[in-house]
């Protein structure tokens, strides 16, 4: 984008296909970064209620949004699934400043998804020797 702004400001050259490449980039570095921050547990959580809690319901708590995550990981999964296969199916195309099959689009969210869905089971797995710490944090 500054390359853009720049080119622009001082006539150099145009740049049209810069906004279409920033969003898929920022598309892309979202859905490969996810995987990752929820490993490292760098997710931002607002904790006023459930460092309030008791060691067990705490515990519990931890295993229920765990869950959740792991069911709406699924639920994504099978969407990103099913919205891949269609398209590919159908053969659809962008038209922006590239001409491109639209399934490039939809091709990283199906693993990502499922990755996520995966640590999220890892997590339920754990066992619960930080119920009475709060929350667990990577490298402490």
């Amino acid at each position: 984008m500054c390359l853009d702004v720049a080119a622009r400001t001082f006539k150099l050259f145009a740049t049209p296909w810069a906004l279409d490449v920033s969003e898929y980039l920022l598309y892309a570095i979202t859905f490969l970064g996810a995987p990752w921050v929820l490993r490292e547990e760098g997710h931002i959580a607002i904790e006023l209620v459930v460092e309030r809690l008791p060691p067990r319901a705490r515990a519990a708590a931890r295993v229920a949004s765990d869950a959740l995550g792991a069911l709406v990981c699924a639920v994504l999964l099978y969407y990103a699934c099913r919205a891949f296969w269609r398209s590919y199916s159908a053969n659809n195309l962008v038209y922006e400043t590239f001409v491109f099959p639209e399934w490039y689009l939809y091709c990283l969210a199906p693993p990502v998804f499922l990755l996520l869905l995966l640590i999220f089971a890892g997590r339920l797995r754990r066992p619960d020797e930080d119920a009475g710490r709060g929350p667990r944090r990577a490298g402490i």
